[in-house]
């Protein structure tokens, strides 16, 4: 089968490579499409060392963490959701199985959770075929476009970070940051009746949001003006961005942050003291969660068609690394597509 190795320092090739064997909780699953993760473009072109890390001397990884396909082979008691053929999307993080958090369907936040397509001992989705855990896939049935089920990680990322704000129903929320999770944060805020308002600098991103019925506006238009909201979800988690959101929740408000811009960035203590200010970390999603996303973009209740801004094959998925790396590619969501892009 194909897949993409990356084997550390900028080194991306398409190869040819053995045919995966699953253990026995495990199923083949026939890759139909997996989205571009900034994550996965920021470790190829040097942003920061995440993918690098983890590769040992002679490793390959295999990336992509956001998938959707046909069950190839299923062991023996799956459920009738997995059965081959089916249609499923792919929960890429695998807890533990024996913690507190585990047991809670939290393996988000288990001490030992690994994630497909981080690691090269578990191989990701940019290849014609991954072997997952039975129990890591989800039926995808619903009048949506197939496709669609590999948006479904990342808007449960935004949907976690929307649950820990707390937010209800005709909450004015603050999402920072147009990008693929902010506008899944969005999205879950609408589903549960608040308000969001996305701040994004660029003026297609604004427009996009538009185009799925989201409120938007620049940043420098709301942050610093006085306009006050019951929380923020901050998908950038730059210094100003922070600062911005924790002066626009006012006091006793909660500010959620999702994004990761550095490992360290300054907090604003004076205020968020004088305000007892909530700051929450936000990180991936329950197993619950990614369901219920799941079940809802299968639904195909909002016309998610317009996140899919590029699609990618085998012929052209190494240039929208580089492309998105050197700002040519701006698409809030490309999807690969190992049949064709078409």
């Amino acid at each position: 089968m194909l897949a993409l190795a990356y084997r550390g320092q900028g080194r991306l090739s398409v190869e040819e490579t053995p045919a995966l064997t699953p253990g026995p909780d495990e199923a083949r699953v026939r890759v139909h499409a997996v989205g571009l993760c900034t994550s996965d473009v920021y470790g190829v072109s040097g942003v920061n060392d995440r993918r690098d890390a983890v590769l040992g001397p002679g490793d390959t990884l295999v990336m992509g963490h956001e998938a959707v396909g046909h069950v190839a082979g299923a062991p023996a008691g799956a459920g009738a959701g997995v059965q081959p053929g089916a249609p499923v999307v792919v929960n890429p993080i695998r807890g533990c199985g024996a913690c507190a958090d585990c047991a809670v369907g939290a393996a988000n936040v288990c001490a030992r959770r690994r994630v497909y397509g981080c690691l090269p001992v578990l191989p990701g989705a940019y290849a014609d075929e991954l072997v997952v855990r039975a129990a890591n896939l989800h039926p995808f049935t619903g009048p949506a476009p197939l496709e669609w089920g590999a948006l479904v990680e990342p808007i449960a990322v935004g949907a976690h970070g929307v649950r820990l704000a707390g937010v209800a129903r005709g909450d004015e929320l603050l999402v920072v940051g147009g990008g693929m999770i902010g506008l899944g944060a969005a999205l879950s805020a609408a589903r549960r009746g608040a308000e969001p308002l996305v701040l994004e600098p660029r003026p297609e991103r604004r427009a996009l949001a538009a185009r799925l019925g989201l409120r938007a506006a620049e940043p420098a238009a709301v942050l610093g003006s006085g306009a006050r909201f019951a929380a923020a979800v901050d998908c950038v988690a730059r210094p100003e961005t922070l600062a911005g959101a924790v002066e626009a929740v006012g006091r006793r408000g909660t500010v959620v942050l999702v994004g990761i811009w550095a490992d360290e960035i300054p907090l604003p203590v004076s205020a968020v003291v004088a305000a007892e200010t909530r700051v929450v970390g936000s990180y991936a999603f329950t197993d619950a969660e990614f369901a219920d996303v799941a079940d809802w973009v299968a639904s195909g209740a909002v016309d998610l068609g317009p996140l899919i801004e590029h699609r990618a094959g085998w012929d052209d998925l190494v240039d929208a690394f580089s492309s998105y790396a050197d700002g040519s590619l701006t698409a809030v969501r490309t999807l690969f597509r190992p049949g064709g892009p078409a």
